[in-house]
């Protein structure tokens, strides 16, 4: 894959605005530079194969190997038993909360942790960001089954929708308010967008992603989705034009549900059809009805791992989010 080119922008022609821009982009270079090394164990999460039948255990050998991770998995599975208080014991160890909350789930709960690890939420549009990205993993994985025509593996969707917007991290951590300003921007297309921050920040927050996950060692499809999920997916055929065409959807879905809530699948369905084809450009598989059950259940999923690693928010009343 061909990286983008870290150029500062032509179209800042004001001597002082020409200059800031150049101070953002130096100091962008060198926190790519600075960018700590992905977690080995990342890597071998993704690697895992639910199909195989060991699965279960090397996911128990990992959680078990982290204190943290175990931690967080009780905190998870016991989040998870609330429902039925009255009958549900609490969960107490490592294997019955890996029971209770499947260990694919498990697998979410420390890939999504240890990226968070990288880009803490400790504020509130770091928080807004992390939401956003942990709706967008969920329903990726849970609408990659439902695409015509090309099989989508559910792990690397999951991945793709979760670090799609790692670039944005980037660009708040280090031009916090010219970008701020470009993100609060009405814009008429995605392509406006990255020109506005390319204009202010000398990057685009999709080539900055590209380029940390690039760095990382993550895979080239997934570094290819970060860069190109906002461009044009025509020059891309088969699973990567379906992987971004999917990103492209989920995108829109996720800062949807984040402004809107839950509420927002309490539409008459008529009105749901009505944005899902203004908006959305692949073609799935099945009923109307059956897929916003899925999303509803991925959404709650979405809320129970956010709060388990502590960036969530109430979803059923909605919360802003950072732009799609």
């Amino acid at each position: 894959m061909d990286e983008p080119a870290p150029l500062i922008s032509t179209r800042a022609t004001d001597g002082d605005a020409a200059a800031e821009v150049h101070r953002i982009v130096q100091r962008l270079d060198a926190r790519l530079a600075e960018l700590p090394v992905l977690p080995s164990m990342l890597v071998q999460l993704a690697a895992l194969d639910p199909e195989q039948p060991d699965y279960f255990d090397r996911v128990l050998a990992l959680v078990n190997a982290d204190p943290g991770f175990a931690v967080r998995l009780l905190r998870l599975a016991n989040a998870a038993g609330q429902q039925n208080t009255q009958t549900s014991r609490a969960i107490e160890s490592t294997t019955a909360a890996l029971i209770k909350v499947g260990a694919r789930a498990a697998v979410e709960l420390m890939l999504t942790a240890h990226a968070a690890r990288i880009f803490p939420a400790r504020l509130d549009w770091q928080r807004d960001l992390w939401m956003h990205s942990i709706l967008a993993a969920h329903f990726m994985r849970r609408l990659a089954p439902f695409v015509r025509d090309y099989p989508l593996d559910m792990n690397e969707a999951y991945l793709a929708g979760l670090l799609h917007d790692i670039g944005r991290f980037l660009l708040f951590l280090e031009a916090p308010e010219p970008f701020r300003e470009v993100g609060e921007g009405d814009w008429d297309t995605p392509q406006a967008l990255l020109a506005a921050e390319h204009g202010c920040c000398g990057y685009t927050h999709a080539d900055l992603g590209a380029l940390a996950l690039g760095k990382w060692g993550v895979g080239e499809t997934l570094a290819l989705v970060a860069r190109d999920h906002h461009r044009d997916s025509g020059a891309h055929s088969g699973q990567q034009r379906a992987l971004l065409e999917l990103l492209r959807d989920v995108d829109w879905l996720a800062l949807r549900v984040a402004r809107d809530g839950t509420a927002w699948f309490e539409q008459p369905l008529e009105a749901i059809d009505a944005q899902l084809g203004a908006h959305m450009v692949s073609h799935y598989r099945g009923d109307l009805t059956h897929r916003l059950n899925v999303l509803r259940q991925a959404a709650g999923e979405a809320l129970r791992l956010a709060a388990a690693l502590g960036v969530g928010w109430e979803l059923s009343a909605g919360a802003p989010s950072a732009p799609a």
